[in-house]
């Protein structure tokens, strides 16, 4: 795969931040728009004859507010918290009491405010948040008019029960779309995890084995390739059955992800093939690693049948190192295979390098037991 190695982890990370800042400054242009309508609709509103000077008081100290906020965000890189929701709240407020109350128009940003803060929020919070909307806006209206007997108290009523309105929609949307996301992320996740032992799966593998080489060019570090295979499995399951066969490969698969990082990228290879990808590790360490795994499993009893017999399980392994013995890594998966294959030949249950091919199994665990 052609790929620039910088479009690998050190890019998406750099990406997502970019999508973040993008989405700030989204935010921020829709606020000084809203800002923007909300100073037209109170300068041209026939409260301003009477109340021109404090309105304009009440707009440079919303000015000033916006002002703060962008700075906030831009030099944080973070969206405003909820506790600046009300504010807004209380600002827009402020604008509609000096805009004739309940005859002004600038009760509708009330319905930007909801839905920006009901699709990142669960349904109750939204709705307390409708509930905080209506008694401010109830009340403003009530004190600026309260010398009005024109007041339409049903205008008043309709509007009240269009805030709670709204929140429920938005909330409901919301949590349909996050449901959807969920089933749709957990449908990529099944498609590439292996269902009987949980690891990536090959495809999965087939996919990220060049992702993780791409890093370790633009890293200059190395990728290790740890292939495994149940000894004599074959014989285990034709004896056994697949029922105790599944158990043994899951029982595997446990105790490689309690012996890996969580970098490492295990995988069932397939059948009674497994295989790990470790990164940034040198491969006597990561040879270590693979013998810890080799130990883990022969330690362990498996009972199996109405019997109860006890059986051990052994796994045999090889190992390879990227870009170390190939700059191809599907050369470097060859060659863990053949030195698998090695392991294989001189007695099984031993883990072996690509460099210690040819070597016999005595030689091989002197030096083992040496480090």
């Amino acid at each position: 795969m052609s790929r620039n190695p910088e479009k690998i982890d050190i890019h998406r990370n750099t990406e997502s931040s970019s999508t973040v800042y993008v989405s700030i400054v989204i935010i921020l242009v829709y606020r000084w728009l809203i800002f923007l309508f909300s100073a037209i609709l109170c300068i041209t509103s026939v409260s301003f004859a009477e109340y021109g000077y404090a309105v304009l008081e009440s707009l440079a100290a919303v000015a000033v507010y916006n002002g703060a906020v962008t700075v906030y965000c831009l030099n944080n890189g973070k969206k405003f918290t909820g506790s600046l929701l009300y504010i807004d709240i209380v600002a827009i407020t402020l604008l509609i009491f000096f805009s004739g109350g309940i005859n002004s128009d600038l009760y509708i940003f009330f319905y930007f405010v909801l839905g920006l803060y009901g699709i990142s929020n669960n349904l109750t919070k939204t709705m307390k948040t409708a509930a905080f909307i209506t008694v401010l806006y109830s009340v403003t209206c009530f004190y600026i008019n309260l010398t009005d007997p024109h007041i339409i108290y049903y205008r008043l009523i309709i509007r009240d029960l269009l805030f709670f309105m709204v929140a429920y929609v938005i909330s409901r949307l919301n949590y349909e779309v996050r449901k959807y996301d969920e089933m749709r992320k957990k449908e990529f996740r099944l498609a590439r995890t292996d269902k009987l032992t949980g690891l990536a799966n090959r495809h999965y593998f087939d996919q990220k084995v060049r992702e993780e080489a791409a890093y370790a060019d633009a890293t200059n570090s190395v990728l290790n390739i740890l292939m495994f295979d149940l000894d004599n499995f074959k014989g285990f399951n034709d004896s056994y059955g697949h029922v105790f066969g599944d158990k043994l490969l899951k029982l595997f698969s446990d105790i490689i992800m309690q012996c890996v990082r969580k970098s490492d990228i295990p995988v069932r290879y397939g059948g009674e093939e497994f295989l790990i990808m470790i990164r940034d590790m040198d491969i006597v360490i990561a040879k270590s690693v693979g013998d810890r795994i080799r130990r883990q499993l022969e330690k362990q009893c498996i009972r199996l049948g109405q019997q109860m017999e006890m059986e051990k399980v052994t796994a045999s392994c090889g190992i390879a190192q990227y870009p170390t013995h190939s700059r191809n890594i599907r050369e470097v998966i060859e060659m863990a295979d053949k030195a698998l294959y090695h392991a294989k030949a001189i007695g099984k249950n031993i883990v072996v390098c690509y460099d210690e091919i040819g070597k016999d199994r005595a030689e091989i665990e002197q030096v083992q037991a040496a480090r």
